[in-house]
């Protein structure tokens, strides 16, 4: 029998918690577990994945013995060590996967990793034709590399929204206060390099942001990517900043991407000024874009990109911390970037690292059966523990506090009914309303707390 919680948090606004609210145990035995991902098919199948390089399947309330891919540093048994190799620990290791659109029919799957050298990059794997509860390694290839500051700070989260594009959220680079100005800047000619700056973004004037060497990728830090995996670029002069050396790449952008045919940015850009974007989710009601940003040392942010963006949107890091000009020193607002901003959106949810609350776990809205829940936003906090709720208040937003503590609250995902999941370390949680019957039926699992 499952263990279940019921609602009992205070507000932290004036909106109440929804009424018959659960938080009900679903999965256990995981380690370090980084995403929950339901794949677009027939199929009841929810896939774990863990930081260390495991993807699992669960499927009929167990989860299944053989992985269905597992990233290793080193060949053996059943690893696979992915062009480029991988690295794990810290904030580095298997950090996102999404299927594609067309998966049930093409069995594409795509994974964000750290490769041998701690950099960013985005592999893709097809499902076996004869068993598609184990990946095909024969198949994968790497698609993109971003090179990395430091070893934190890597983003992780992958999603397809709803125009078919594949969306990549990275991190500014690492270390604190984005010392290389990388969520900021457009330009890869205007990259930090160490002592060869100019100092027109506050760059410092040492070796810790790299030699020029690393390439033109670390101008994709700290932004949300769009790329198009089902066309490739072939070799010549483009946009693009994680091209190959003869200007190739494994993928496309979009023509409508912000900077794909003009302007600063590299081609592979969507927004800008993001700190730590750990996780983002689109509505599936609403085509909205929702993104969790890690704070620094004061707030933590909730992002919304409305489903009518054109792109080139810039969420204000390193000058802004949540509702609030970046309070942690003048590294961040003395360059003159952050004197004369731009247009910077602002979040809809500023939390305040205040009471245990230190990093922003971004989450869904809720889709699913449960009629009091539908329209909620679910996020929380990893060193909290605590899960919060957000609510659309017409010309605002509000959350409140949820009292269940379930440890360090790593991620959240969404069922393919709209439910919403909720992991930490080892465990995975489903949260529900009181109408869940066909939820807990359909995963093969009985629970004697929800009425």
């Amino acid at each position: 029998m499952l263990a279940g919680l019921a609602a009992t948090g205070p507000s932290t606004a004036g909106t109440p918690l929804p009424t018959g609210l659960r938080l009900t145990e679903f999965a256990n035995g995981f380690s370090g577990l980084t995403g929950i991902y339901a794949p677009n098919d027939s199929t009841t199948r929810l896939f774990a994945i863990e930081q260390s390089g495991r993807v699992k399947i669960i499927q009929g309330g167990s989860t299944l013995a053989t992985p269905f891919l597992r990233l290793c540093s080193a060949a053996g048994g059943d690893c696979f060590v992915p062009p480029g190799g991988f690295t794990s620990g810290g904030e580095r290791g298997l950090l996102g996967l999404a299927f594609h659109p067309q998966f049930a029919s093409n069995r594409q799957v795509f994974v964000h990793y750290s490769d041998a050298q701690g950099d960013t990059a985005i592999g893709r794997v097809f499902a076996s034709a004869g068993n598609p509860n184990v990946a095909d390694t024969a198949t994968f290839d790497r698609l993109m590399e971003v090179s990395q500051d430091f070893s934190n700070h890597n983003g992780g989260q992958l999603n397809f929204g709803p125009d078919g594009y594949l969306y990549i959220a990275l991190g500014d680079g690492g270390s604190g206060n984005d010392p290389c100005s990388r969520a900021q800047t457009l330009d890869p000619a205007m990259l930090c390099n160490g002592s060869s700056n100019d100092g027109r973004l506050g760059c410092p004037s040492n070796s810790s942001c790299g030699p020029a060497t690393r390439g033109p990728s670390r101008a994709l830090l700290g932004k949300m990517l769009r790329i198009d995996v089902d066309n490739i670029t072939p070799p010549g002069s483009n946009r693009l900043c994680a091209a190959a050396a003869n200007g190739s790449a494994g993928y496309a952008v979009p023509a409508d991407n912000p900077y794909a045919s003009s302007g600063p940015g590299c081609a592979e850009v969507w927004l800008s000024g993001l700190r730590n974007p750990w996780r983002f989710s689109f509505d599936r009601d609403t085509d909205d874009m929702l993104i969790g940003d890690v704070g620094q040392d004061a707030h933590e942010e909730i992002d919304l990109l409305p489903a009518s963006s054109t792109g080139g949107e810039n969420f204000g890091w390193r000058c802004r911390e949540g509702l609030f000009a970046n309070p942690s020193g003048s590294i961040a607002t003395s360059a003159p970037v952050c004197n004369a901003p731009p247009a910077f959106v602002e979040p809809i949810m500023d939390v305040p690292q205040s009471g245990g609350v230190c990093s922003i776990t971004g989450g869904y809205r809720y889709r699913g059966p449960a009629q009091t829940l539908h329209g909620a936003y679910f996020f929380g906090d990893y060193c909290q523990g605590r899960i919060l709720v957000g609510f659309d208040e017409g010309s605002s937003w509000s959350y409140t506090t949820w009292t269940p503590f379930v440890g360090n609250l790593r991620t959240f995902g969404e069922g393919r009914n709209g439910e919403v999941y909720a992991g930490s370390d080892n465990t995975i949680f489903l949260i529900s309303g009181y109408a869940t019957a066909d939820i807990v039926h359909e995963h093969g699992f009985e629970d004697s707390v929800v009425p």
